[in-house]
C-alpha cells in the first residue's frame, strides 16, 4: 500500500487531499501543529480518514524528517505565505520519497505570470527554485483560481472571509471583460492524486485551466441562478494600483482581471488534456450550492 503524508491536512485544499488520498487507498499520513493536534474538532475529520497523525511543524527539521521519512510522497498544502517550506524541502530530500508535490504550484503558471509583481508568486518560485536545485522527483500542479476564494467572492478577493458569500456587494476591476481560471479543492485534489500514479509527471508540472470566465459574466451568472442582484461597484485599473501599493497581496486581482493570467496558453500541459477521464465541476454548479445553502462560504 502507497503511504502519503499530507502538510495542511486541515485547510481548505488540504483536507480535500486528505479525502482524496483515503478514496484513493492510501496509507494516510497527515502532518499537524502541536496545538491542532489538542484540537478535537479539527482533527476528528482526518481520525474519521483513519490518518496517522504526526505532530510537528514546518520550521522543525527533525519533526519534518520524521514525518516524511515514514511515507512514500509528500503532499504540501502550506499557505503561500510560508517560507517554511525551505526547510520541508530539505527534510524531503534527506528523507528520500517517491514524490513530493510543493505548494509552489497551487497558484498561478510560472510561465504565465510576470516576476517581480506578486509577492507571495516571489515566495512560491523561491520554493520551486529549491525543489529543482534539490532534484527531487517533483509534481507541480498550477491551479489558477481556487472555487472557495475566487467564485464564492464573485472574483472580489477583498471579500474573502466575510459573510455572506457570494457577497451582497461587489467590486468589479477593470472593465470586467479579461477572462480568467477556475477549479475546485476537490477537483485539484483529483488532478493531483491522479498525477501521483503518472510516472510522466515526475519532475514535470501541470496546469489546471477550466472554467474560464470573466468576472461580468460570472456577477451575472450568479443573478440568473440565485435571484440576488448584488451591488457593482468598479474600479479602475489605476485605481486597483493605489491598493495594490497599499496592500501589495491584492496583486493577485491585478494578475486576475487586467492581465489575465490565469487564462493564458503556456506551454505547460493542461490536465484535462493528460487525463481526460477526470470531470471538473462547473462555476454554474457551484452556485447552485450555494444558492440552495442560503449563499454561505463553498
Amino acid at each position: 500500500m502507497t503511504s502519503t503524508l499530507i502538510i495542511g491536512a486541515t485547510g481548505l485544499l488540504g483536507s480535500e487531499m486528505a479525502k482524496a488520498s483515503a478514496r484513493n487507498g492510501d496509507s494516510l499520513h497527515v502532518l499537524v501543529r502541536p496545538a491542532t493536534s489538542a484540537n478535537g474538532a479539527r482533527m476528528h475529520p482526518l481520525k474519521e480518514l483513519g490518518a496517522t497523525v504526526h505532530v510537528g511543524d514546518l520550521d522543525d527539521y527533525d519533526s519534518l524528517v520524521r514525518a516524511v521519512g515514514k511515507v512514500d510522497r509528500v503532499i504540501s498544502s502550506v499557505h503561500v505565505g510560508s517560507a517554511s517550506e525551505m526547510t520541508l524541502v530539505r527534510a524531503v530530500r534527506d528523507a528520500g520519497v517517491s514524490r513530493y508535490v510543493p505548494s509552489a504550484g497551487f497558484g498561478l503558471d510560472f510561465a504565465a505570470a510576470a516576476p517581480g509583481s506578486i509577492e507571495p508568486l516571489d515566495i512560491k518560485r523561491a520554493v520551486f527554485d529549491a525543489v529543482r536545485e534539490a532534484d527531487l522527483p517533483y509534481t507541480v500542479i498550477y491551479t489558477n483560481g481556487f472555487f472557495s476564494t475566487w467564485v464564492a467572492t464573485l472574483g472580489d478577493l477583498t471579500r474573502f472571509g466575510s459573510s455572506p458569500l457570494p457577497p451582497d456587494e461587489v467590486t468589479l476591476y477593470g472593465e470586467g471583460n479579461v477572462p480568467a481560471t477556475f477549479v475546485s479543492e476537490k477537483d485539484i485534489a483529483a488532478v493531483t492524486l491522479r498525477a501521483l500514479e503518472d510516472p510522466d509527471a515526475v519532475r514535470g508540472e501541470i496546469r489546471i485551466a477550466q472554467n474560464k470566465i470573466t468576472q461580468s459574466a460570472m456577477i451575472e451568472l450568479w443573478r440568473q441562478v440565485s435571484g440576488r442582484s448584488p451591488r457593482v461597484k468598479q474600479m479602475s485599473p489605476e485605481e486597483l494600483e493605489a491598493l495594490i501599493a497599499a496592500v501589495p497581496g491584492l496583486g493577485l486581482l491585478r494578475a486576475f482581471w487586467i492581465r489575465g493570467e490565469t487564462a493564458l496558453e503556456t506551454a505547460t500541459p493542461e490536465a484535462r488534456t493528460l487525463y481526460p477521464e477526470l470531470r471538473f465541476e462547473s462555476i454554474e454548479s457551484a452556485f447552485v450550492a450555494m444558492a440552495g445553502a442560503g449563499g454561505r462560504r463553498l
